[in-house]
């Protein structure tokens, strides 16, 4: 028996084709009038009215899934953990725990604390003690059994041990004896571990570090501070910032861009932003915190799907709060359905605001905004991203009527959710696929790719892994270049943007969109960039036909003329050149190459050490000598040139490393 179009897989894709078939007759011509639409809302009202897209809509049902949730398959994976346990098969029981207590539904709360307790037991056996915390924490406030509470709390005090916390040791083996009354241990186990605890608390107590610390966390603890070590929370929220160095600006042949308000030397942050929305891609839905994106061991389960993992309780809630409300149940439709990141992400847009914030905004949505007052709108409001480029004007209605479907698609997952409430007006649905659709527009634009650094410590390679999906407003706005003086890296979905190179007061600063000239040819690069972002570059690198890496000549030494006049000419000497005295071809001057040749007898020890502490791990260290480098480099030698784009890599790749990380071995 063949599924339902909506129960299959990548079903939009099988909708769309059996629309087309549907209308076949009047199909052309009826998408063709979609260029005589002035706005999104005519074009959504358009489509709506077709009689073959209305016939085609029936196949197309969305409904909400919960089938992730399963006391049975939450036992069937415990036991399965158990046997693993028995084995010391630590890592595989922690897995099939995480597993287990992710399955279980919101109402099984006995058993989801036996499970973060199971789980903790794996952590501490793995020496992950902090970790182990987390999870006894949970189970506690979960009201783990009477009977058993004895266990946590001794598993607590070892792991407090480790750490050699031990004021909150003391305090957990106190907690141990006094709940061993409700135990069922045979009395010599209840004594022998009743003596073990008096004895780890007469020691501690002796112990002179024990009143340094109770001191020191008595002076840090507040009303919003909790003194226990919590490694599995989320990323602290990173204070954004936009440098005096970077000036927004605006002209009809660049349209918005980030200019230097003042020199910038390299190494220089520019840019810290969070995004207006970000999207965790469905492969990494259970390793990775759905909300900041963080890694976690240690998941967070929602109560309601199984389909996401959280890394504290603290991103859990404000992922309910925000979006996850009007999404749970809806993320497997949505997944199955073939959509994209992309479409996603215009999905979470709406999903994160009520509809009364979209309805009340909307009337006054298309009035022009200075680039002042757009700057100055608060992050979260949606003119923030509604203004981003969208090439409306250069859009065909082939491509609209794509978009559109999209879009109605989209409104009506929020419309199961029940974002628009149990009575749902047609004209506020109508408003709201207008704006998922102008969102679709400016997503495909201006969103940046989350990435996290995957580390082979064995095969000294690392790998930059694509995770996730997000629109930072303010670096929408820097233009692209294929010779960028920035790189970016992130900490969960906070942007970091930081300088590769000097770049002078007034000259642009750019960012790049992927093809970067060092790998990819001009013509591929031009052709990627009509095809993604549908502009010409006219950075240097593309005017001048720079060659790649691999290519770049090693018998010529480029070097910056340093006349009087301000020449900005490039010297081109041989490095078997004897002279020290060269004349510039473009203004007669003379330049005494002497410098330069020192500089490259002097880089070549400094690149030494900076590898070295880079193959040690020493990421700070290597950066601030890569960043002396090149600012060395860069004042007597000229771009494209071997040993300063290998330089400037190693800088980049130093900035990765203090971003997201992990480590594979």
């Amino acid at each position: 028996m063949k599924l339902p179009l909506s129960q299959q897989k990548f079903f939009f894709a099988e909708y769309y084709l059996k629309l087309r078939e549907v209308g076949a007759a009047s199909c052309e011509t009826d998408i063709a009038k979609l260029a005589g639409c002035g706005n999104d809302d005519e074009r959504v009202a358009y489509v709506d009215q077709l009689s073959w897209v209305r016939a085609g809509d029936a196949g197309l049902q969305v409904q909400l899934e919960f089938k992730g949730k399963s006391a049975t398959v939450a036992a069937e994976l415990k036991e399965r953990a158990t046997a693993a346990f028995k084995q010391k098969k630590w890592l595989e029981a922690m897995l099939l725990y995480s597993r287990s207590y992710v399955s279980l539904p919101s109402d099984k709360v006995l058993e989801r604390s036996i499970a973060l307790a199971n789980r903790s037991a794996t952590l501490y056996h793995m020496q992950k003690h902090s970790e182990c915390l987390v999870d006894i924490r949970r189970a506690l406030d979960l009201g783990y059994p009477k009977d058993l509470l004895y266990k946590l709390y001794e598993r607590q005090a070892r792991c407090y041990m480790a750490l050699k916390d031990y004021p909150h040791t003391i305090s957990a083996f106190k907690k141990c004896i006094t709940t061993m009354d409700d135990s069922t241990l045979p009395a010599d186990r209840r004594s022998k571990l009743h003596l073990d605890a008096m004895t780890m608390i007469k020691l501690l107590e002796a112990d002179p570090r024990t009143a340094k610390q109770a001191a020191k966390q008595l002076k840090l603890q507040n009303a919003n501070a909790s003194v226990e070590l919590d490694k599995a929370q989320a990323l602290p929220d990173e204070k954004e910032y936009v440098s005096s160095l970077v000036r927004i600006d605006r002209n009809a042949q660049e349209g918005r861009f980030a200019r230097a308000a003042a020199d910038v030397q390299v190494g220089q942050e520019l840019l810290v932003e969070r995004p207006y929305v970000a999207v965790l891609l469905e492969k990494f839905a259970q390793t990775h915190c759905e909300y900041c994106f963080v890694r976690t061991v240690v998941p967070v389960a929602c109560p309601d799907c199984a389909d996401v993992v959280y890394c504290s309780e603290q991103c859990q809630q404000r992922a309910a709060a925000k979006y996850h409300k009007y999404e749970c149940g809806i993320l497997p439709v949505l997944w199955r359905s073939g959509a994209s990141i992309n479409n996603h992400m215009a999905l979470r847009i709406i999903a994160s605001k009520p509809l009364d914030y979209f309805l009340k905004l909307k009337p006054t949505l298309d009035e022009e905004l200075s680039l002042e007052q757009l700057l100055s709108l608060p992050k979260d409001d949606f003119r923030r991203v509604a203004h981003l480029e969208r090439h409306q004007q250069e859009r065909q209605p082939s491509n609209f009527f794509q978009y559109v479907l999209m879009a109605r698609f989209l409104t009506r997952c929020l419309q199961s959710a029940g974002y628009f409430g149990n009575d749902p007006q047609p004209e506020q649905v109508k408003a709201i696929s207008a704006l998922v659709l102008r969102s679709l527009q400016f997503i495909q634009f201006n969103t940046h790719e989350v990435a996290e650094l995957h580390k082979f410590s064995s095969e000294r390679r690392e790998k930059s892994i694509f995770i996730g999906g997000a629109i930072y407003p303010t670096l929408a706005l820097f233009n692209h270049s294929c010779d960028p003086g920035v790189v970016r890296y992130f900490r969960g979905t906070t942007i970091h943007i930081n300088s590769v190179r000097p770049i002078e007061a007034g000259l642009p600063i750019n960012e790049n969109y992927g093809p970067i000239y060092t790998q990819d040819k001009r013509d591929d690069r031009q052709a990627r960039l009509k095809e993604l972002y549908w502009f010409e570059c006219n950075c240097d690198a593309c005017l001048d036909n720079w060659p790649l890496f691999d290519e770049l000549p090693r018998d010529i030494i480029r070097f910056r003329c340093e006349a009087p006049n301000n020449c900005a000419a490039i010297i081109e000497v041989p490095p078997t050149c004897n002279d020290f005295m060269i004349k510039c071809v473009t203004c007669g001057e003379m330049t005494n190459i002497l410098k330069g040749l020192k500089v490259m007898q002097d880089t070549e020890m400094m690149t030494r050490t900076a590898k070295r502490l880079y193959d040690t791990g020493e990421y700070s260290k290597s950066l601030n000598k890569f960043v002396d480098l090149l600012r060395i480099m860069y004042e007597v030698l000229a771009p494209p040139f071997p040993d300063f784009c290998e330089c400037q890599q190693h800088l980049k790749d130093c900035f990765l490393n203090l971003g997201n990380v992990y480590n594979l071995d």
